[in-house]
């Protein structure tokens, strides 16, 4: 059934050359999942939710939009851990739809499980009233926001209150960009540069590039990579956010000349800056990754101060 909704989209909307590859790269892959049976046997990924808190069944009446799940009960759930990077609600883009249309065939009228924080009093409710969880099929433990992920629909956009699940979601996000699926095969949409932000302010996107130096001032650590802080690329962690990197027994001061892979919205101040409230926003890259291997491991001074704007919120 996922197929062949994805067949009827791509042959309804004329889309572009490009567009078409993507699209039938995914088709190739949900060709895979029709069977829920059959999903573990198939890759579809599977959860590990040890980490996370309250659980509860539910059943799934509509799912909304790709973020969105109306429970039987009447709740609405937000689907925590994902960015469609072509999702606008009023014009939404050919991944979005998509992946709209294949929630829509995984999901409703099924039994889910919902995953929480553990941390009750924080991640838990987003600003809307919208219960935050990981969602898994009940029947075959079928992971939702990691198969969004898998199939290229969708990358990783963890925040402050739900970050447990980013290590895994991270693995699976590896494997769906170095095979280039879904929005992997869009250069609009794919991992930037330094030297690309200036180009791509007031959007969410993931940077990866080599620190040149970094500093404390204020407290605050600024992560330059460039020679000019005025106008190069800048990443910032507060006073208060720095304590979640020292409790993982990491030091960002250390990490002149490294490689990381930092996501989270570009605005810019002095430049292009972007300031992480959670030690998941960035990843330490190997010097050298093979082929085989995809899987990332996790005193000049700054004058750029704090934007007084919370760059990050749970959605």
């Amino acid at each position: 059934m996922i197929a062949n909704r994805v067949l009827k989209f791509i042959l309804k909307s004329g889309q572009s050359s490009r567009m078409i590859r993507v699209l039938l790269f995914i088709l190739l892959f949900a060709c895979s999942y029709v069977a829920p049976a059959d999903a573990q046997d198939k890759g579809l990924p599977t959860g590990n939710f040890e980490s996370m808190g309250g659980t509860e069944v539910s059943f799934v009446q509509q799912v909304v939009d790709p973020y969105t799940l109306l429970l039987e009960d009447g709740r609405l759930v937000h689907l925590v851990g994902l960015n469609f990077p072509d999702y606008n609600p009023h014009e939404p883009g050919e991944i979005s739809v998509t992946g709209l249309r294949i929630l829509r065939d995984m999901l409703e009228g099924r039994e889910v499980n919902l995953f929480q924080t553990e941390k009750k009093n924080f991640g838990r409710i987003n600003r809307m009233g919208h219960d935050i969880a990981q969602v898994e099929r009940r029947d075959d433990n079928v992971w939702i926001q990691g198969s969004m992920v898998y199939l290229g629909l969708a990358s990783v956009r963890t925040t402050k209150h739900n970050s447990e699940m980013a290590d895994q979601l991270y693995k699976l996000e590896n494997a769906a960009r170095f095979k280039k699926l879904g929005l992997w095969a869009v250069n609009n949409f794919d991992v930037i540069t330094p030297e690309d932000t200036a180009d791509n302010l007031e959007s969410f996107r993931i940077v990866e590039g080599k620190i040149v130096t970094a500093t404390l001032k204020k407290n605050w650590i600024y992560l330059n990579f460039g020679n000019d802080w005025r106008t190069d690329f800048t990443v910032a962690i507060s006073p208060s956010d720095r304590r979640a990197f020292s409790e993982a027994s990491l030091d960002p001061l250390e990490w002149s000349g490294k490689t990381v892979r930092v996501r989270g919205w570009i605005v810019n101040y002095n430049g292009p800056y972007m300031e992480i409230n959670h030690v998941q926003a960035i990843e330490l890259i190997k010097d050298k990754v093979d082929a085989k291997d995809i899987t990332v491991e996790p005193e000049a001074e700054s004058e750029k101060e704090p934007v007084v704007k919370s760059i990050e919120s749970d959605q």
